[in-house]
């Protein structure tokens, strides 16, 4: 009974100071900072905004590419600015946070639990700039209004064009983004230009954004990211017909930058989101998720590009959760206590048994 009783305790103990650290893991470790396709998120006249959380999922059927971008921005003011590249223009609608949902559950990681046993006391917790010419502004193909979100698709002009719309339209982009855009610019993309118009302020983040347009690969913008001032991390979701990943320049690891594949599989036939449902029967039944880690954004050279995989080797990410249980010293020293006891009774027992033999058997002498 006694046993019993310091077992249970014990395991209660173990299991709020596995809780505790746990607690204490998540205040401590800061998370990175998130990239951004539009390479920062900046605020007019010293207002605050801030990008907490980005993840996207790109799915191209051989001609047309969907993007659906999900952003995590708190700002306090309008005319906060996002400029997302598109090698052409791009038809720009709401898309469904419902969508990232069903990805986050379909791709979540297997939990397994590893127990280390070790010593302790019953009272002791375990813790583990381009050329002076005349500017030429961009076509403006499309404008939507997307709640508090106003995105527009231009096409066309020339950098310096592109910047002064920019500016002209209360776009507030820093010099190094501006700069940023020159390459796109040669290379005849095109842009979404999107930027808060509620001044009530934005917290939580807002609904994600499909921009749907014509692409000769699967790509998703982010040379823009160059400007940003901290590390980045970015998750991607791939729709295809088959496992995906990277091949761009920066994929090799020179630019510092490293990839993950966190999940990999099917869901042609378990797909119960509407969009989702969409493009896996249209060349999207194998879903590849990569995390891609930048430790540092001026060294970004190229847009991540993805390919076919040597193989559709299906793959789920394992994460341990590490569990230290205590063995009090107490309970252990006083098994053996009981243990010597008893194998003191057992040899005192012995002992008295072969005497009482001996003496049976010498018998009375005559």
């Amino acid at each position: 009974m006694c046993a019993t009783t310091v077992l249970r305790v014990c395991r209660l103990m173990v299991a709020a100071a596995l809780l505790a650290s746990v607690a204490m893991a998540i205040t401590v470790l800061a998370p990175p900072g998130y990239a951004c396709a539009c390479g920062a998120v900046v605020a007019p006249g010293g207002q605050q905004a801030t990008m907490n959380h980005e993840v996207a999922l790109v799915h191209w059927d051989g001609t047309t590419e969907t993007i659906l971008m999900q952003l995590a921005l708190n700002a306090s003011t309008d005319n906060v600015a996002l400029v997302v590249p598109t090698p052409s223009p791009a038809t720009v609608v709401v898309g469904d946070k419902a969508t990232f949902v069903e990805l986050d559950s379909t791709s979540a990681p297997q939990v397994k639990q590893r127990r280390h046993w070790k010593l302790g006391l019953f009272f002791a917790a375990s813790a583990p700039r381009e050329g002076a010419v005349a500017a030429r502004p961009p076509d403006v193909v499309n404008q939507v209004h997307l709640g508090p979100l106003e995105a527009t698709t231009l096409a066309g002009g020339d950098l310096a064009g592109l910047q002064k719309w920019l500016a002209d339209n209360g776009y507030a982009i820093r010099p190094a983004v501006s700069d940023a855009l020159g390459p796109y610019v040669r290379g005849d993309w095109s842009f979404v230009a999107m930027r808060l118009t509620s001044t009530a302020p934005i917290v939580g983040g807002l609904s994600p954004v499909r921009m749907t347009f014509q692409s000769s690969q699967l790509i998703y913008p982010m040379r823009l990211s160059v400007a940003a001032p901290s590390p980045q991390q970015v998750t991607v979701f791939t729709l295809s017909d088959h496992r995906q990943q990277r091949t761009d320049a920066d994929a090799t690891g020179q630019a510092g930058q490293s990839s993950e594949v966190q999940f990999a599989g099917s869901v042609s036939t378990a797909a119960r989101d509407q969009l989702l449902h969409e493009l896996a029967g249209n060349h999207g039944g194998y879903v590849t998720k990569i995390q891609v880690n930048i430790p540092t954004p001026s060294q970004i050279s190229s847009d991540f590009t993805f390919g076919n995989a040597p193989s559709d080797d299906a793959y789920r990410q394992v994460v341990y959760v590490d569990r230290n249980v205590a063995i009090p010293i107490e309970l252990i020293l006083f098994a053996a206590f009981v243990f010597a006891v008893i194998v003191a009774m057992v040899a005192i027992v012995a002992v008295r048994r072969q005497r009482r033999q001996h003496a049976a058997t010498s018998g009375p002498m005559r």
